[in-house]
């Protein structure tokens, strides 16, 4: 057989509008060309933005066809998939049908399924419970990562925390648990209640725990709402339910997922019939990782030299917000709506909102609907709002977890804005970010996330967009060597200018902005890209990588669990263990003993139990005191069927962790000293010690806006109940003693605060430097916390004294020095509910800085 070559292949095809190959063209399909076909199943071709990877699908799709293979062309949108269509009409013999809604004609069926036509569709329509098409030979999937949505969405069952069914069917499953296992989870309680701070990391039910309750778990599962006929469940909850203990379960604060911690693509048929997979992307990223979220085989990846990338998308500016709160209650989120206003100036306003979760999408919706703004809420699979929003004038589209799939070019788009770092959109992700801090693919993913996130209004070499990051964490994670290593060549020098303008503070990034909406039409003949040619760059440090690769294990064994091979789960399982601990990623090698303990569980018989006791206790020798192996610990136990008793200071140090991921060591060590200086200074001053005050104690902390809203509020959960606190901030001015009338504020602002949270703790606290409180103020007062300021100080100094310590042995954050820091420090903390406690009702009397410190046992 001749050589396969594509420059032959083009030219006798005789197209007017592809003439010649460009030479990233050529140089992949020639290495496509050199690949044994018959053994390398699954390949990935890595090609920049304006390189054509169109065209390369398009030949390799004709190639296949002359061998007499069928083809499947996967897109993201239907308008995508149109493009493609329209750029197969450039290549004379190439017939393209598309297919989609209603849209599936019986000739050009029987021309894709006869190897006739190439079927371009997009994922939803190949990879569902019932596809109308058949299998193909050769299935190519363009922006391959956004399969995930599909592939995982078959298998994953989610229980939202919302009417119509979900809330109920929510709390039930949450009661089963409790019922049987309540002192294993510490926030599953403030989670069933719905009183968690929204950013609480979620609880992962034990295997062992959801073995004993799945009975009734399917029970209540099949009465629900939420898996009846013609309901968004319905044909996720018909494949899981005869593999439910084969699952994970995490309980989020907004919803409950229910799935294999991978998916097990290798079962869906759409994938195990077909013989040859193209995996198409401008960043395809680590090939293990890509194989690790589709649940494939291993990914042969085809990567584009950087001298060969030589295509412009145009101007782009990143700009991420120098504030340091919270994103949606602070400045930077006004800043975003000026820019909206000013897209809407420059015209046609159209503003791409690329939310991290659902839940984050929902909350943002909530505050674009509330200013009257025209919202476009984009769903998996559904592309109706997408074409909707790209006719209107000013729309604002709504999209959650999707960083890739959608193209914005010219003038439908200049105003992108990326709410949160994208560092999770599933509870899955969310749990590995929390509890599994060491592995690395995660950080990866958020390099990957923005790389993609910062191509979507920059198609062609004539396109300027402004992208925002309103996180106050952009700075920190886009500094984050694993981070920056993951991100495109073509975005380097773009994070690297929106870095040193966050340096420079607010002022700097405004008068940026506003320079944009001056000079954005006025197209520059420098790629975006390029950086200044006068700038001396040395080579930089090497990017630290893996020695090993788990995730070819992992799939094998995640695929083996679903299908009930038992004994090939727990051995693959245990070998990508072994492999992510030479990688030095213990917290991500205990979890695959984790799993090889669910395998080996499953797998029934009289040594079960303690086969799977064993799996696991041989992840937590020796292992340092973090949040996950002391929840392996946990499992232990229960599997030796030891009594167990509520976990002391997970919530704290899981916060602490965040906090300092979040904004960096020297960062916070400024932050604290700024807040303790504020303890005694405005009215708002002091709100905002208490923000931070409440992030020491392990609480979540904000400050309620709105007429007659409480001056901070602070929320936290316990193992039996979820607690929030309402503050009220009095400076001293006006009368002697603590008056009436405070209290009777303080009270109202109660009792609106239960109203909207009847299940949780709900007690008011006044904050005041007055040191007597009128009788008919101390009668009134008895259900509140009244705390005189020096109290406040001197939980400031105890804490901040605390984490402190905690800082400096935390180093760089490996998981040794974290269980090393926890292991010191736990020993210098309160008793388990030491806050609840603390600020509990105070009976009428002022708490004073002494009652603290008989909390810590410190005498100064």
């Amino acid at each position: 057989m001749a050589p396969l070559n594509f420059d032959e292949r083009l030219g006798k095809l005789a197209s007017e509008q592809f003439r010649t190959l460009r030479p990233a063209q050529r140089y992949v399909l020639d290495k496509f060309a050199e690949l044994d076909h018959a053994a390398v199943s699954d390949i990935g071709i890595e090609l920049p933005t304006g390189e054509g990877k169109t065209l390369i699908a398009l030949l390799i799709a004709d190639w296949a066809l002359d061998l007499g293979m069928s083809v499947a062309y996967l897109t993201g949108t239907k308008q995508l998939a149109a493009q493609v269509q329209t750029e197969a009409g450039g290549l004379p013999g190439v017939d393209v049908h598309r297919f989609e809604g209603r849209r599936y004609l019986g000739a050009e069926m029987d021309d894709y399924h006869q190897a006739q036509a190439v079927g371009v569709m997009n994922y939803w329509v190949y990879f569902n419970s019932s596809p109308k098409v058949e299998p193909a030979d050769l299935v190519i999937l363009d922006d391959a990562h956004l399969a995930e949505q599909p592939l995982a969405g078959m298998f994953t069952l989610r229980v939202p925390r919302e009417a119509g069914g979900g809330i109920d069917l929510y709390r039930e499953l949450c009661d089963l648990v409790l019922h049987h296992a309540g002192n294993a989870y510490p926030t599953l309680k403030a989670l069933r209640d719905g009183t968690t701070p929204s950013g609480s990391p979620p609880e992962l039910i034990a295997f062992n725990d959801w073995s004993t309750v799945v009975e009734g778990a399917i029970e209540t599962i099949d009465r629900s709402p939420v898996v009846a006929k013609g309901s968004s469940g319905y044909f996720a909850w018909q494949k899981v339910r005869t593999h439910l203990s084969r699952c994970g379960v995490l309980v989020g604060p907004s919803s409950i997922e229910i799935r294999p911690y991978h998916p097990p693509t290798q079962t869906v048929p759409g994938y195990a019939k077909s013989k040859l997979r193209i995996y198409l992307s401008a960043t395809l990223g680590q090939p293990g990782d890509l194989q690790r979220r589709l649940g494939v085989r291993r990914v042969t990846v085809i990567e584009t030299p950087v001298e060969l990338r030589k295509a412009s998308t145009g101007r782009r500016v990143l700009l991420i917000s120098p504030l340091t709160d919270e994103w949606s209650k602070n400045e930077a989120l006004e800043f975003a709506f000026d820019q909206a206003t000013a897209a809407r100036e420059s015209g046609p306003g159209r503003v791409a909102w690329l939310c991290a979760s659902n839940y984050e999408a929902d909350k943002l919706e909530g505050e674009l609907r509330e200013r009257n703004s025209t919202v476009y809420r984009l769903i998996s699979g559904e592309d109706t709002q997408l074409e909707a929003w790209r006719n209107s004038v000013g729309g604002h589209l709504v999209t959650a977890g999707r960083f890739d799939g959608m193209d914005f070019p010219d003038e439908v788009c200049r105003l992108v804005v990326i709410p949160t770092v994208p560092a999770a959109s599933t509870e899955f992700e969310r749990f590995v970010v929390a509890y599994l801090s060491d592995a690395t693919f995660m950080r990866h993913r958020v390099g990957q996330r923005i790389t993609q996130a910062l191509g979507r209004a920059n198609r062609t070499e004539t396109d300027s967009a402004l992208y925002l990051g309103l996180d106050p964490a952009f700075a920190s994670t886009l500094a984050e060597s694993a981070v920056r290593s993951s991100l495109g060549t073509d975005v380097q020098s773009i994070v690297r200018s929106a870095l040193e303008l966050h340096g420079s503070g607010w002022e700097a990034v405004s008068a940026a902005a506003t320079e944009f909406w001056q000079t954005h039409r006025t197209i520059s003949t420098v790629s975006s890209s390029e950086g200044d040619p006068a700038e001396r760059r040395r080579p930089g440090r090497a990017a630290e990588s893996s020695t090993t690769d788990s995730s070819d294990d992992e799939v094998e064994a995640i695929t083996s669990l679903w299908i009930g091979n038992f004994t090939s789960a727990a051995n693959h399982a245990a070998a990508a263990s072994d492999s992510l601990r030479a990688s030095r990623e213990p917290e991500h090698s205990a979890f695959w003993r984790y799993v090889q303990g669910h395998a080996l569980y499953l797998k029934g018989g009289d040594a079960a139990v303690s086969a799977a006791r064993d799996a696991i206790s041989k992840a937590i020798e020796s292992a340092p005191r973090t949040a996950w192996f002391v929840r392996l610990g946990r499992t232990v136990s229960e599997l030796d069927g030891l009594q167990l008793t509520p976990t002391e200071h997970d919530a704290l140090f899981l916060e602490w962790d965040h906090w300092i991921r979040e904004v960096g060591a020297d960062k916070l060590r400024a932050r604290l000293a700024r807040a303790q200086r504020k303890l005694t200074g405005s009215h708002d001053e002091r709100a905002e010690a208490l923000e931070v005050l409440a992030s020491l104690c392990g609480a979540s902390g904000s400050r309620p806006s709105g007429q007659s809203a409480s001056d901070a509020l602070w929320v936290w959960a316990t193992p039996r109940k979820g607690h929030r606190r309402v503050w009220e901030i009095k400076t001293g001015t006006g009368p002697e003693s603590v008056p009436r009338d405070d209290v009777n504020q303080l009270l109202g602002q109660v009792k609106e605060e239960e109203r909207k949270h009847p299940t949780a703790r709900v007690f008011g606290c006044l904050l005041t430097v007055l040191t007597d409180v009128a009788p008919d103020a101390a009668a009134a007062s008895s259900d509140l916390v009244l705390l005189h300021s020096d109290a406040i100080e001197a939980l400031f100094t105890e804490m901040t004294d605390r984490f402190s310590i905690y800082l400096s042995a935390y180093g760089t954050g490996t998981t040794a020095e974290r269980g090393a820091a926890r292991a010191a420090m736990e020993k210098q903390l309160p008793n388990r509910d030491w806050l609840s406690r603390l600020l509990s009702p105070s009976g009428g009397r002022l708490l004073r800085r002494q009652d603290v410190l008989s909390t810590f046992n410190t005498h100064r």
